[in-house]
């Protein structure tokens, strides 16, 4: 039996629909079964009850593992992690970071946690697969969609250093595959898109003027919205990691796990074009101006 941990997020969920539709038996361990809204059996567990994680688990040979950026993450993980070697799961496929962000003096407190988690993981003696992905695509239209929107302009802190964004969908089938394979070897695999794309690329697609941002005055903004201050740090030592192009480099590792080839990043764009339409008559100046700028 599959345990899927994370069932109510962006990947887990996804993990979720795609493990309803398959063969094997899987339930999602959530808090609220009642209110989980999710496609898979719900069964309670709170990472922040560890014993309802363990009773929760009994049975299950396979664990998904993906929590949340919070400050005690690795915690958390800790307890999903424990239980699982305590109760007789084989196999853990963890959404960790990407590759080159992680180690015992990680980029962030988050990545940190998920190089730790993995360490522990592997010191458990469980089999694992470790998906490390780059920048999700997803994460554009909570980023810069509503800057498209509002003013007509890519503003982001991500400079002109190109990034193997890869589709969240893609790095939850290669979750699936690894869940689903009768003889998964222990591994970790870097998740990218087919190309690697610079927020210039993103704005010529959209047909807007693109803005780079020094990731301290995102970082202030972030504030000035009610960001809290680790959200805030971590996103600005993300985005200053990003700008400087550490997470450029493509791999073949969805196809080679998913046997599909990932998406492309202006498949995303068009596929949500709505959202990164101007909106405004301002937005909508702007990005004529923009476009006969072009031409």
């Amino acid at each position: 039996m599959i345990a899927v941990l994370g069932a109510t997020g962006q990947i887990g969920g996804e993990v979720a629909r795609l493990l309803a539709d398959g063969p094997a038996d899987a339930v999602a361990l959530v808090r609220d079964p009642e209110a989980a809204g999710v496609p898979l059996p719900a069964v309670r567990a709170d990472l922040r009850d560890p014993e309802t994680v363990r009773t929760a688990l009994e049975g299950a040979d396979r664990l998904f593992l993906v929590t949340p950026h919070v400050p005690d993450q690795e915690r958390l993980e800790a307890v999903a992690i424990d239980a699982a070697a305590d109760t007789g799961v084989r196999h853990v496929v963890k959404v960790s970071g990407g590759a080159p962000s992680l180690g015992p003096n990680g980029v962030t407190p988050t990545a940190v946690a998920h190089w730790r988690s993995e360490q522990r993981i592997e010191a458990a003696g469980l089999g694992f697969t470790h998906l490390r992905p780059s920048f999700y695509a997803q994460n554009l239209l909570a980023t810069v969609a509503p800057v498209v929107a509002s003013a007509g302009v890519l503003a982001a802190p991500l400079g002109h250093a190109p990034v193997a964004m890869v589709d969240a969908r893609d790095v939850a089938a290669c979750a699936v595959a690894a869940l689903l394979d009768p003889a998964p070897r222990d591994a970790a695999w870097q998740l990218t898109g087919p190309r690697p794309i610079t927020l210039d690329d993103v704005a010529a697609h959209l047909g807007v003027r693109y803005v780079a941002l020094r990731p301290r005055v995102a970082g202030r903004a972030m504030r000035r919205r009610g960001a809290d201050a680790a959200e805030v740090a971590h996103a600005v030592r993300m985005a200053a990691y990003f700008a400087a192009g550490a997470d450029g480099v493509v791999t073949d590792h969805v196809e080679r796990l998913t046997g599909a080839a990932p998406r492309s990043v202006e498949a995303f764009l068009d596929e949500h074009r709505a959202a990164f339409t101007p909106a405004t008559g301002l937005a909508r100046t702007l990005s004529r101006t923009r476009s006969k700028e072009s031409r």
